[in-house]
């Protein structure tokens, strides 16, 4: 199964920051700082969690682009001429793979 971030990040990680949330003193510059880098991690998580398919790990907008390039690319052979192709000799026998005299 692929490692996604929903298998890594839940409540657990909302009911910890709002533990330190009632626990830290507002006065303390140290465990404010540590309290926003808390919020920024999860706020980050949540962003990452936003695309994602639990069941599929390709469904970001990112691997979407790269695949629909690729299919274009190959579906042109990458710009490259044809080489070898199915051939007929007769109309009544069966297609073999040769390479074609020109591309």
């Amino acid at each position: 199964m692929a490692n996604y971030i929903g298998s890594k990040f839940g409540q657990a990680d909302h009911a910890k920051l709002a533990d330190y949330q009632e626990r830290v003193d507002p006065n303390d510059k140290q465990a404010q700082n540590l309290l926003e880098e808390m919020r920024a991690h999860i706020k980050k998580l949540e962003e990452m969690r936003k695309n994602e398919d639990p069941r599929l790990s390709f469904s970001t907008p990112e691997f979407k682009e790269a695949q629909r390039m690729f299919s274009d690319g190959f579906k042109k052979n990458f710009g490259k001429p044809v080489e070898w192709g199915m051939v007929k000799d007769h109309p009544w026998s069966t297609p073999q793979l040769r390479k074609l005299d020109t591309p």
